[in-house]
């Protein structure tokens, strides 16, 4: 994995140097990677046909070695420099090391299995660096609405601008296939636009003068003249762009406590490798009368092979790759989850607060404010996923909140509300629920930004273009639809139940192969074989947390 400093920018084991994201080409990377392990595995080869010994065969080998773990070593010697010792290079660099000192000792000039397993581990890592780079270049795809340039009318020609050059209140022309670059409104023009990259719906809307138009929409159909209301920084496109690239921001629990696990797990397994290697030694010498030397190479083969069994590479890349992806694939269906942390508080929503006006109703209250058409099948979809309880609070009069609540299957209800008072009733509800339940405030955005960050878990509805709701909430729903609710927390429910299948399967083959290789029924070979088979597995299903749950309706791009 690549260290990571304070300033977005990573450490890129390949090239050996800094670069900033989306600065560094993945492609490149892997074509050094594949260079450096097709060198190697053809050296491999190629030096069972020479016939070298001594330290001539030692040099040799020792080139190759130095070939594919070079970064390993590195990153391995940073890491005791700067007092972070116990990570998985370190691991590997102590575990091939010291198979590499054993063959030198041994005399046998066998060093073909340090080397191979630094080769395995190094294609293991290629393919978690592959798998992370598919996820996030999905995410960019899915989320490509970052305009390149503004078509700006100067003296009857049209010039493209950057759009971070436009100024407030100028006139932009976007064509036939071109995405609207700014915030604006519509002053001349009639067409159609594709609100799929906002939305995840493809349902086109039509856009007529007077018309507000955000940006990341596509047009469609003939030119539209727009008088921007926006600077770039802070039109729609831009911040939903933020808010996806600061998601890692907000780990999870699941995430944390990985984290903290790693930071226990391997100074552990490091202590009991040594433990490992001088106490059966001891044994076998004082009181068996084993030579010291025989049984010191067993049991030092053993903890070595015990090593590299023991990193923990599977959950420590896993996890976080699992979350990531269902933030993305959330993205696909316009639900804008801020950080893993928040999309594994979704998935434990065992009560939902509704607003009224806007939410469940189309928010009409100059005439009759209708239920919208999926509320109903929303609500009881729901209880249907073990939500237990279900509210709804308004400021709209006692009766007509009555009239809904009735018509919705929805018995608490709350009316008569300030903002203020919606807070006091939220806090009352939460004070109600079991401990470790999340209870989840659904409203408009409008005017409902003090409980939005009240609840446990803030959902903003048909947020699309309102900043107030980005700003307030921990998960934005793109557009109005109350099924889009159901879509979210079938999606956080499905990403934590990848994170656990994950958990289980790593710790569980890790502890069988730690037993093994400490009785000596495992050797190195296995070892590394049963770490990156696990770690492959974990990474392909984490993979599958992207692919987001479908409803009837609801289109997945």
């Amino acid at each position: 994995m690549n260290n990571s400093d304070n300033q977005g920018q990573h450490y890129c084991r390949h090239t050996g140097h800094c670069c900033s994201h989306g600065h560094c080409s993945e492609g490149a990377l892997d074509k050094v990677m594949l260079t450096r392990i097709a060198v190697t595995a053809v050296a491999i080869v190629v030096l069972q046909f020479v016939e070298i010994e001594g330290w001539c065969r030692f040099a040799a080998f020792l080139v190759v070695y130095l070939i594919i773990g070079y970064d390993i070593l590195r990153e391995a010697a940073e890491g005791i420099l700067h007092g972070e010792v116990f990570d998985e290079n370190f691991l590997m660099a102590v575990a091939t090391i010291g198979a590499f000192a054993l063959a030198l000792m041994s005399g046998s000039g066998d060093y073909n299995e340090a080397i191979s397993v630094m080769l395995l581990f190094q294609v293991g890592e290629l393919f978690q660096g592959h798998a992370v780079g598919k996820s996030r270049r999905n995410i960019l795809a899915l989320m490509d609405i970052r305009p390149d340039y503004a078509n700006v009318e100067r003296e009857g020609n049209i010039e493209k601008m950057r759009p971070e050059e436009v100024s407030i209140g100028t006139e932009i022309v976007v064509r036939r296939g071109e995405k609207v670059p700014i915030d604006g409104v519509v002053t001349e023009g009639e067409s159609i636009l594709n609100t799929a990259a906002l939305t995840g719906e493809s349902v086109p809307r039509k856009a007529v003068v007077g018309d507000e138009i955000l940006s990341g929409c596509i047009n469609m159909g003939d030119t539209l003249r727009i008088k921007t209301t926006k600077a770039f920084g802070e039109s729609t496109a831009s911040k939903i762009l933020q808010l996806m690239e600061e998601s890692g921001n907000h780990k999870s629990s699941s995430e944390n406590f990985i984290s903290r696990f790693a930071r226990i797990y391997t100074p552990i397994v490091c202590y009991a490798a040594l433990a490992l290697t001088l106490v059966p030694t001891l044994v076998c010498t004082l009181a068996m009368g084993e030579p010291w030397g025989e049984a010191f190479e067993v049991w030092l083969y053993r903890a070595l092979t015990f090593l590299v069994i023991s990193c923990p590479c599977a959950l420590v890349v896993s996890i976080p790759l699992t979350f990531f992806a269902g933030i993305g694939g959330a993205g696909r269906l316009g639900i804008l989850v801020k950080g893993s942390r928040y999309l594994e508080m979704l998935s434990k929503v065992r009560t939902v607060v509704f607003d009224k006006t806007g939410t469940l109703t189309e928010g009409n209250i100059d005439c009759e404010d209708r239920v919208k058409s999926t509320s109903r099948s929303a609500i009881d979809t729901l209880r249907g996923e073990g939500i237990g309880e279900i509210v709804m609070m308004t400021g709209d009069r006692r009766e007509v909140a009555e009239g809904i609540g009735k018509e919705l299957g929805i018995n608490r209800i709350y009316s008569e509300l300030l903002p203020e008072g919606k807070v006091v009733h939220l806090e009352s509800v939460m004070a109600e629920s079991v401990k470790g339940e999340m209870v989840a405030f659904v409203g408009d955005g409008i005017n409902d930004a003090p409980v939005l960050r009240r609840a446990d878990i803030g959902i903003a509805m048909g947020a699309l273009g309102c900043d107030a709701a980005i700003e307030a909430a921990d998960v934005v729903l793109m557009d109005d639809d109350p099924m889009k609710l159901v879509t979210a927390i079938r999606v956080s429910r499905r990403t934590l139940g990848i994170v656990w299948q994950n958990i289980v399967l790593a710790l569980g083959v890790k502890a069988v192969c730690l037993v093994l290789g400490a009785l000596g029924l495992a050797n190195m070979w296995l070892a590394v074989i049963a770490d990156v088979g696990v770690m492959v597995v974990a990474v392909v299903n984490a993979m599958r947390a992207g692919q987001a749950a479908k409803l009837p309706g609801t289109v997945a791009l």
